[in-house]
């Protein structure tokens, strides 16, 4: 289903003759997924929509990679709960351009916040802790209602 918006992305780029600075990497396996974001200095997705959760966010984070997103929808809880990037005024192409450029300008305040989120990502999302999450939720809500 994503095949057309793809082709569109791959006209734009050779229309701008920049097809040789792009890759496409569809349905990857989870080695080639964990190799290809340990290749990157910065993941951002600048997604224009309001994303319920941003697992990608997590998958990046977890490989010790620094993120900028919009702040809009779940990314301010995720970047506020790993401290592992930054955010950018959502649909603002200038402000993403500035927030990646200043962790790539920045290396060691990149690793520092890549580091930061790897660690937030193992502390607070692996499934002991968000099982315990779920369940003391569930609790609450069983001491609240009328029986």
């Amino acid at each position: 289903m994503d095949e057309p918006f793809v082709e569109s992305l791959r006209k734009r780029l050779q229309d701008a003759e920049l097809t040789q600075d792009a890759q496409f990497h569809p349905n990857v396996d989870r080695v080639t997924k964990l190799a290809l974001l340990k290749s990157f200095s910065v993941f951002s997705v600048p997604a224009r929509y309001g994303e319920a959760f941003g697992l990608y966010v997590l998958e990046a984070l977890a490989a010790g990679v620094p993120v900028v997103q919009p702040n809009t929808a779940a990314f301010p809880e995720l970047v506020e709960l790993t401290g592992g990037g930054l955010l950018c005024e959502p649909n603002n192409p200038d402000a993403l351009a500035v927030a990646i450029e200043e962790l790539l300008l920045n290396p060691d305040k990149a690793q520092a916040f890549g580091a930061k989120g790897r660690r937030a990502v193992f502390e607070q999302f692996n499934s002991t802790t968000m099982a315990q999450s779920f369940l003391l939720a569930v609790k609450s809500l069983d001491c609240c209602t009328a029986k």
